[in-house]
């Protein structure tokens, strides 16, 4: 048990890395420079040619809507003809300007989650494995302490020491007391458990942080498309943009917020005991104060997409869940209804052959040349007649005339 809590702490770990690479807290490796991974890829040659193809031909799209948005105004007349046209120069003037605010914008954001990282490091340098390794440990011995280890690089042995041993030295008998922690108040279940639960949020909150490098580029190049409709919807399409883009920019701040939150609590919740229980009933306490604080993780995202934006496409950490579980549960009932058709057909046929085993056997008992028991041919006999004449055959041997 301890052995898979220390594999899933390590994977913890590596989630944890690539959380803040994604995010764009730690810088990643392109063409040999350290970059950060969301202005590359705005600012890639590629990309660069791309947004200006698309914003030429948002421009002919904007001389078609501002001729569609003249017509309408001569249908209904709510607005003068120079309105229209000032919202064509609006609109492409404004192209430009965004342009230099959503660039702007992806470095203010970026700069400033990398500051907001540093200051929840102000306090604690612990990693997310070694404090969820601190709040199971239970009892630390022989001085160490989770600030003088890393869970990353121990194994069993360096944990729990070494073990006294009976009949030829081979059977365990207890521990000698030389690991770093206590094994018999090591919280085995609730570990795992808790672990599990971690890395399975921080891998939703990994594949939401990956989806958001995509839709920024993609909200990037569509940019020109919801200016050019300005002249004939007055902004409306251009305001979705504007809070879906700024929703996408901020959702690294919630998985931010929520994992150092969850890093900081941990230790005090680790102390705390509620007082008229048993020791069970503390450890449950802990796993359920662990796996709740893991869940906020995913959540985190979805609350400060709420906040400064929409969260309506904030479903990835539900819908993935829910996936999971539905699909586990249909694969589960298809591979029992598979596997009981072919019970049934093996014991069909186990009966079947069975029964010719019998059948056999009956033909076969009794003495040797007795066939008594094997089917017996009909005897059948007709009668046909000719010209002049009669006779009878018997079908079965006998041949006897019948007149």
């Amino acid at each position: 048990m301890l052995l898979l809590f220390l594999w899933t702490l390590r994977l913890v770990d590596g989630l944890n890395e690539l959380f803040s690479a994604i995010a764009g807290i730690i810088p990643v490796k392109y063409n040999g420079s350290n970059v950060n991974i969301i202005e590359s890829a705005v600012s890639n040659a590629t990309v660069t040619n791309i947004f200006w193809c698309v914003f030429i031909l948002a421009i002919g799209l904007l001389g078609i809507f501002t001729i569609a948005a003249i017509i309408k105004n001569m249908i209904v007349s709510h607005k003068n003809t120079a309105q229209i046209v000032g919202k064509f120069f609006l609109s492409l003037l404004g192209t430009m300007a965004m342009l230099s605010v959503v660039i702007l914008g992806i470095l203010i954001v970026n700069s400033t989650l990398s500051l907001v990282a540093e200051i929840f490091k102000l306090n604690t340098t612990t990693k997310l494995s070694s404090a969820l390794f601190d709040a199971c440990v239970g009892d630390w011995l022989n001085g160490y302490s989770v600030s003088e280890i890393d869970v990353a690089t121990l194994s069993v042995h360096d944990i729990f020491g070494d073990y006294n041993t009976a009949v030829f030295g081979i059977w365990p008998t207890g521990w000698k007391g030389n690991g770093m922690v206590n094994p018999d108040t090591f919280l085995y279940l609730p570990a795992f458990i808790a672990s599990l639960a971690l890395l399975i949020a921080l891998f939703i909150a990994v594949i939401n942080l990956a989806k958001r490098v995509y839709e920024i580029v993609f909200m990037y190049l569509v940019l020109p498309f919801s200016m050019s409709t300005i002249p004939l919807d007055d902004g409306a399409r251009f305001k979705n943009w504007r809070e879906t883009f700024i929703s996408k920019l901020l959702l690294a701040y919630g998985s931010l917020f929520s994992v150092n939150i969850f890093v900081l609590l941990l230790p005090v919740i680790s102390k705390m005991q509620i007082s008229g229980i048993s020791g069970f009933g503390n450890a449950l306490f802990l796993l359920m104060m662990i796996v709740g604080g893991a869940l906020v993780i995913p959540a985190g995202q979805s609350l400060f997409a709420r906040l400064f934006g929409n969260a309506d496409d904030m479903h990835v950490g539900g819908g993935l869940m829910s996936s999971l579980f539905y699909g586990s549960r249909m694969v589960t009932a298809l591979t029992l209804g598979t596997t009981k058709k072919a019970m049934r057909g093996m014991f069909g046929l186990g009966r079947k052959i069975a029964g010719h085993a019998r059948q056999g056997n009956k033909g076969k008992g009794g003495s040797g040349g007795n066939d008594s028991n094997k089917p017996q041919v009909p005897n059948f006999t007709y009668t046909y007649s000719t010209m002049g004449d009669s006779s009878g055959y018997d079908i079965g041997g006998n041949n006897e005339n019948n007149t």
